[in-house]
């Protein structure tokens, strides 16, 4: 993958992360987004609760990664991809049996509190599709982190770290957080330091957060740490 160094193609590798993330983990039952990236302070990202953006004929909700943090590692900008693909997930009623008048899946109500408070149902829906969750006394279960399917994913397509940031000011530390987003104000873990190992007869691999030793069941060889 070429370098990420200018925002249009940061903004195209978003966009294909989402549509593959889409697939895998929402059976690609999710609806286009537009993808922004727009400084958000003490926050990953956002999710919009209204189709803000007019593309065309139709209306679409929006995803927001930080401009302010993109230079951290690929695992954690995915898993703020993923986070906020959960709430869009929510919006539409992923998954939902309760059905309106039309026989659209009603919306999972995911937060309170202007969408700062994640409750269970979005520690539901974020453990079902790639992400570890953590409760915040004050945000409730909005610390996430890749699961090893989101991160065995990640590696599987290659994808790099996005090499470039824009800076934060004293302003922007002094100043509020965006207000009525899902999302806004979220708290994204630090992904866990995991070291993956592959047997060097049949290639089964596994990964582990601390070091071990461990041996391949199918083959009886010691399994080595991949750099």
């Amino acid at each position: 993958m070429k370098q990420t160094v200018k925002t249009s193609r940061v903004a195209g590798q978003l966009e294909k992360m989402f549509r593959l993330l889409n697939n895998h983990f929402f059976e690609g039952a999710l609806p286009e987004v537009v993808i922004s990236l727009k400084k958000t302070v003490g926050a990953y990202g956002h999710f919009t609760c209204g189709k803000v953006w007019q593309a065309g004929d139709e209306r679409r909700y929006e995803i927001n990664i930080s401009s302010a943090t993109l230079n951290r590692s690929i695992d954690g900008t995915c898993s703020t991809l993923l986070h906020e693909m959960c709430h869009l997930a929510c919006a539409v009623g992923y998954g939902s049996k309760i059905l309106d008048a039309n026989g659209n899946p009603e919306p999972i109500k995911d937060t309170s509190n202007n969408g700062v408070y994640h409750n269970k149902r979005f520690k539901s829906m974020a453990e079902a599709h790639g992400l570890e969750v953590e409760h915040h006394p004050k945000y409730g279960w909005t610390i996430t982190s890749p699961g090893i399917e989101l991160l065995d994913f990640i590696e599987q397509q290659g994808w790099q770290d996005l090499q470039m940031v824009e800076g934060v000011s004293l302003l922007d530390v002094l100043g509020t957080l965006p207000k009525g987003g899902r999302g806004a104000g979220t708290q994204i873990k630090k992904p866990s330091s995991t070291r993956k190992y592959i047997c060097p007869k049949c290639g089964n691999s596994c990964r582990a957060t601390k070091v071990i030793n461990i041996i391949c069941g199918d083959c009886m060889e010691q399994m080595k740490p991949v750099e």
